[in-house]
């Protein structure tokens, strides 16, 4: 793999660990849960195949929507919108919310309304049986609980894909452990509330559904809600908008037309599979199959894999890939495709293996307790054969992220025909060949594997004819290596399993851990040996989320702490008026700016407390340079800070100044601080205004102040430049003015850059010949050499001495300067700066800086050192001369301030803080001063002016170092310091106002957006009508829900009963018996008195006939052949196992040699007190035998005997 693939790759990586902790954190909650249905229900019963069949449905409903028109349309289309819409996409997400849930809403009310009707298309034929009617009756119920579940499935999905968008991908990888924890307390309290229970195929009570139904419900909608925060913290505010025409959507949904038709068909193979699946329990009372629980439970646990690096990593890959596509890089999206594909099954082979070669042991530890613990087995066999379609479906799933980013949906609708198909052709003809309920589930599962064997090659090949670069050679090589890595391994963990099986749990435990190390401990240094470099990229992103490091390649252990140079000030050296006079510039104005406006009026122009635009409150005056105000502002829409700078109306350069802010809204990237808007105002005083981001940091200025950076420092500060400038520079744009007063460390230790494009248009480099692509790329070079060095080779500048020369006045060596620097670092910053000076090839790009600083910090991240280093709070910035309380002693700054020999625009840490003056500006023009943190104390509250008069603003207040005399403005000092983000945030601000929005302004806004934004809104009658509707349509759906719970229900049919002539008992020889079982008492059973009992012998040592016969029972004649529907036995004793059975043969004679010539009709295992047991269909026959086939215990060593007090025949 090469520098740059490796560098692209760990950024890959890095984007997924917070996603696949939360996913791992999830699926381990996710298996608690499963365990605990496990435990509660059992594997292989009715009421499991209940419980996920009414979970299941809501479940894939939500799936037309959220795997169809969500997941693999929305994130392109935003991302799109984000790019090109003035407003950063915000009107396209709202109107895009609206439409989606207003679609969930209707189609929610329409599956609660018709919810027995979309039940019995998942339902087998088999839950028709009448014996059944309990079952249905208890499905219905738990289904209209469970119904809306459909509605937060896809809400959450759809925030959850906004969220992505915007880059923030933790949210929706988290929020399902709510919904775990929620399951787990609810099952937990079930399986205690009936821990008495041990007979799991009657049907559900009231009170179980109820627990269940709600609990499940209850889950997923906190699901949805703990994302709403997320939403805030990113400044977004839903806001219902329904001017949908013209807007954009149509295309929208164009394109999700093909996604929702990809889904339909995988769930028309779901419920294909869910109705086989779901029967295999129920059609044979007397040997239940595994149906569809023990199929989820093995899919739940072979999905984990995959949820926990595929899905994160095609999550991560999709955004980048589409904006590579949008820029119609190809190559660049089969680059990022395959990198995703070979990180991915570096993971999922040995995963794949894993699970064919430890099935038994994991599936006996996690399925085998409670209810489960005699039926796991059918998991385990399930889960082998799930294992054979990891791989394939991991190939197939990230190459449709491919045609997801080329937003090629009818080339996916198309190969899914394929695979839908298949699955569900070999699902059902694999059933129908071959019927036995036993191995149902296993079958089904290696059905779903071979589709996608096939999806897997078809997907290749079409992706391939659009991505000729995608590789797929490579792809099968890299495969077989990690195959081939995996084998010894496993050959030894299945030795190891097979030995402890059978020994009990502790043995079992035992050996799958063992099994588990020796499967891993040989992998990884056999997969080294076989050159997967992609193990050490995923070790290396593991060991960070860990907060492990290494010291590898120039980095050594003393690099980890900050560090000094000897040459720094003493700050107690200093005096007062020193640390004034150094206190660090705001910005440095630039004499050659040809800026020749006329000075401004401040009576007539903005004012504290004015309202821009209906939108922006101006609080405090920051900077004023030239014409320029610079504020900091609340936005009153989105409710948070923001710093405006302000232009007068006329003034010269606004009109390019506002082109350069809208193109830079093109850069996506987290690591520059973003423009909101651009907005141009005519018939106002002021003219132009351009919002930007707000957030605390530090420019690395100042932070050098205190000293240079350690390597580690240095070299992941210039890293994160290099890496974000990629992109850029892909895009044909260039910062050019990369310095130490660009740069920006936050309060969290993470590194910004600011003035991208605004920059360059306030003062044009005079480098009019260097490539942009070449400047950026020495900017990165002198960035490293004064971060690592403390001074700048070009002459004193950004508060920094210039670098010592020798006796010839050239520059010296890194080296020289630092004896310490390691040979690596150094020999960077020779190929940047000085080529010739490295026998390794020149660093020209961007990528190859990125890569060569990659291979030295190994993986090790500085972000916490540099928050250290930062020392917050940081001190505020103040417009006046801090005048110090009584007894206050300064601390300077250690290095003296030395203008720049040219000017550079104002770094703040959002993007452009002010513009330069002219030279005769320059002469009234003062910056700020940054207070004393040792001094600074909250401000003291402003005056109350009467009403109607406004504050005035005095300008000299703001460029003057003297408080102000005016009576009507209290005097600035020291102890109310005025907040600059360049330095800290204000006192009164929450960490939630400092909250990061990543969407850019790059075009104007349409003329409608910015009405709906800029004009105040009156929401509460539309609030009114919303919170009317919702309880006019709760209050619908809970009237069609008590209608259709009630339709549901069955009709007691009107029976009629038949006379019974004859009763007798029944024991052939043949079967065991000797013909006689009471047979004198047999006639007590017919008699119609509850108190009279037809009883079976006593049996001393078990249940089943002390073993020496099938069962006994009585055989009824009914005088002539009738129509029997049900027959309606009442049990005294304990509960009892019976079966009706008619003649296998002539309906109209009766077989007393054995009772295999007797064919069972209904059953009723742990029959008590009154039961009715129905046929599946009306039988026509003249005898009926009542089978005992399991006897209840008496207790206290009495043995085993059965009584039956009445029976009764209707038709």
């Amino acid at each position: 793999m090469t520098d740059a693939a490796s560098g692209s790759s760990k950024r890959l990586l890095s984007a997924t660990a917070v996603m696949a902790s939360g996913t791992m954190v999830s699926r381990i909650l996710g298996f608690v849960r499963t365990m605990l249905v496990a435990f509660a229900l059992g594997n292989v019963t009715t009421q499991g195949d209940t419980f996920t069949l009414a979970t299941v449905v809501p479940n894939n409903l939500y799936m037309i929507f959220a795997g169809g028109a969500l997941n693999t349309v929305l994130v392109p289309q935003i991302v799109r919108h984000i790019r090109s819409d003035a407003d950063g996409g915000v009107a396209f997400i709202n109107r895009i919310m609206t439409a989606f849930l207003v679609a969930l809403a209707v189609v929610t009310a329409f599956a609660l309304v018709f919810t027995p009707q979309l039940m019995s298309l998942w339902m087998g034929d088999a839950w028709t049986a009448g014996r059944l009617a309990g079952h249905r009756d208890a499905l219905f119920f738990l289904a209209y609980l469970t119904m809306p579940q459909l509605f937060f499935y896809g809400a959450f999905f759809l925030i959850g894909q906004v969220l992505n968008a915007r880059d923030k991908f933790g949210p929706m990888m988290w929020a399902p452990i709510v919904n775990n924890l929620v399951q787990i307390v609810v099952l937990g309290g079930y399986a205690i509330a009936w821990a008495s229970q041990s007979d799991h195929s009657v049907p559900f009570t009231r009170e179980q559904v109820l627990v269940l139904g709600v609990g499940s419900t209850v889950g997923i909608i906190a699901q949805t809600l703990v994302l709403i925060p997320a939403m805030r913290a990113l400044g977004l505010r839903y806001r219902p908008r329904f001017d949908l025409r013209g807007s954009g959507l149509g295309a929208t949904f164009h394109l999700a037309k093909w996604a929702i038709g990809y889904v339909v068909l995988t769930q028309l193979a779901a419920v294909v599979v869910t109705r086989l699946a779901s029967a295999a329990t129920i059609v044979d009372p007397a040997k239940p199959g595994p149906g569809l629980l023990a199929y989820n439970e093995a899919y739940l646990t072979w999905i984990l894999p995959h949820s926990l690096l595929t899905v994160s990593l095609a999550t991560a890959l999709l955004p980048s890939a589409s904006r590579l596509a949008a820029a119609g890089d190809l190559p660049g999206v089969a680059g990022e495709t395959s990198r995703t594909l070979r990180l991915a099954n570096t993971f999922i082979v040995p995963a794949a293996v894993g699970l064919g070669v430890l099935a038994n042991p994991f599936a006996n530890l996690v399925f085998g307790n409670g209810a489960g613990a005699s039926d796991w087995h059918a998991v385990a066999l399930t889960l082998m054969c799930f294992a054979v379609g990891l791989v394939p479906y991991t190939i197939q799933y990230v190459y449709l992220r491919g045609f997801y980013a080329l937003e090629n949906m009818r080339t996916v609708f198309g190969l899914q025909i394929w695979i839908s198909g298949a699955n569900a052709l070999l699902a059902w003809g694999w059933v129908q060949l071959d019927p036995n309920p036993l191995t149902v589930a296993p079958r089904l599962a290696l059905a779903y594997s071979i589709s996608y064997l096939l999806g897997a090659f078809i997907t290749f090949r079409s992706l391939a004819r659009r991505l000729p670069d995608l590789g797929g050679g490579t792809m099968l090589g890299h495969v077989v290596r990690v195959l081939a890595a995996t084998l010894p391994g496993a050959a030894l963990a299945w030795g190891i399993t097979a030995f402890a099986a059978d020994r009990g749990k502790p043995i079992v435990a035992a050996g799958f851990v063992v099994a588990g190390l020796v499967f891993g401990g040989l992998f990884i240094p056999l997969a080294r040996l076989l050159g997967l470099s992609e193990v050490a990229v995923i070790l290396d992103a593991v060991a960070r989320r860990l907060g492990l490091r290494r010291g590898r390649g120039g980095v050594r252990a003393d690099d980890w702490a900050p560090g000094t140079d000897e040459g720094d000030v003493v700050a107690s050296e200093l005096t007062e008026a020193d640390a004034i006079r150094l206190t660090p510039l705001l910005n440095y104005p630039d004499p050659d700016a040809p800026i020749s406006a006329p000075e401004v009026d401040a009576d007539a122009f903005v004012q504290p407390g004015d309202v821009l635009d209906r939108r922006y409150r101006l609080d405090r005056l920051l900077v004023r340079r030239g014409q320029a105000l610079t504020w900091l502002a609340r936005d009153q829409t989105l409710s948070r800070p923001v710093l405006l700078h302000v232009l007068p109306a006329g003034a010269p350069r606004a009109l390019d100044v506002l082109d350069a802010a809208r193109e830079s809204g093109r850069v996506l990237d987290s690591r520059f601080l973003r423009v909101w808007d651009a907005v141009l105002v005519e018939g106002q005083t002021y003219g132009a205004m351009v919002p930007c981001e707000y957030a605390p940091g530090q420019s690395l200025e100042l932070a050098l102040r205190r000293g240079a950076m350690s390597e580690i420092e240095a070299c992941w500060i210039v890293r994160q430049l290099a890496e974000g400038l990629i992109a850029l520079h892909a895009d044909g744009l260039y910062h050019r003015h990369l310095n130490p007063d660009t740069v920006v460390i936050t309060a969290s230790g993470n590194v910004k850059i600011v003035g991208f494009l605004l920059e360059e248009a306030l003062a044009p480099s005079p480098d009019g010949g260097v490539s942009g692509e070449r400047a950026d790329v020495r900017g990165l070079g002198l960035v490293l050499f004064a971060s690592l060095l403390g001074c700048w080779p070009d002459g004193p500048a950004y508060g920094l001495p210039e670098s010592p020369r020798d006796a010839r006045g050239r520059v010296l060596a890194p080296g020289e300067l630092r004896p310490e620097l390691s040979d690596a670092v150094a020999d960077v910053i020779d190929r940047i700066l000085t080529p010739i000076a490295s026998p390794q090839p020149p660093l020209q790009t961007a990528s190859a800086v990125a890569s060569a600083l990659a291979d030295i910090l190994q993986g090790a991240d500085a972000s916490r050192l540099l928050e250290q280093r930062l020392q917050y709070p940081i001190p505020l910035v103040a417009t006046t001369r801090p005048a110090l309380p009584h007894g206050a002693t300064p601390i300077p700054p250690p290095v003296p301030v030395v203008r720049p020999q040219r000017a550079v625009l104002a770094s703040t840490l959002d993007e452009t803080a002010a513009w330069a003056p002219t030279d005769e500006e320059e002469e009234t023009w003062t910056p700020t001063a940054a207070a004393l943190p040792q001094v600074s104390t909250p401000a003291p509250p402003a005056p109350v002016l009467p009403a109607g008069q406004r504050r005035p603003l005095r300008v000299d207040a703001v460029v003057d170092a003297d408080a102000s005399d005016d009576p009507g403005l209290p005097a600035l000092d020291a102890t109310a310091p005025i907040p600059f983000p360049f330095e800290g945030a204000p006192s009164s601000s929450t960490p939630s106002e400092h909250d990061e929005l990543s969407t850019p302004i790059p075009a104007p806004t349409p003329e409608r957006d910015l009405v709906a934004i800029t004009q105040p809104r009156k929401h509460f009658w539309f609030r009114l009508l919303i919170v009317c509707f919702l309880v006019a349509l709760v209050a619908g759906m809970a009237g069609v829900f008590v209608n259709q719970y009630r339709a549901s229900r069955p009709v007691a049919p009107v029976h009629t009963p038949i006379a019974i002539v004859g009763v007798r008992d029944f024991d052939p020889k043949a079967d065991g018996g000797d013909d006689s079982e009471n047979g004198t008492q047999a006639a007590l059973a017919t008699d119609g008195q509850a108190g009279t009992l037809w009883k079976t012998e006593k049996y001393g040592k078990s249940a089943a006939f002390n073993g020496r016969k099938p069962g006994v029972g009585l055989l009824l004649d009914l005088g002539a052949v009738q129509t029997v529907t049900s027959v309606r036995v009442t049990v005294a004793t304990g509960p009892t196992d019976l079966e009706i059975r008619v003649p296998a043969g002539d309906p109209g004679a009766a077989s007393m040699a054995t009772q295999k010539d007797w064919r069972v009709v209904a059953s009723g295992p742990g029959s008590l007190g009154e039961s009715t047991l129905t046929p599946t269909k009306p039988v026509q026959t003249r005898y009926v035998l009542v089978y005992i086939t399991k006897l209840p215990d008496l207790g206290s060593g009495a043995g085993f005997q059965a009584a039956i007090a009445d029976i009764s025949v209707s038709s």
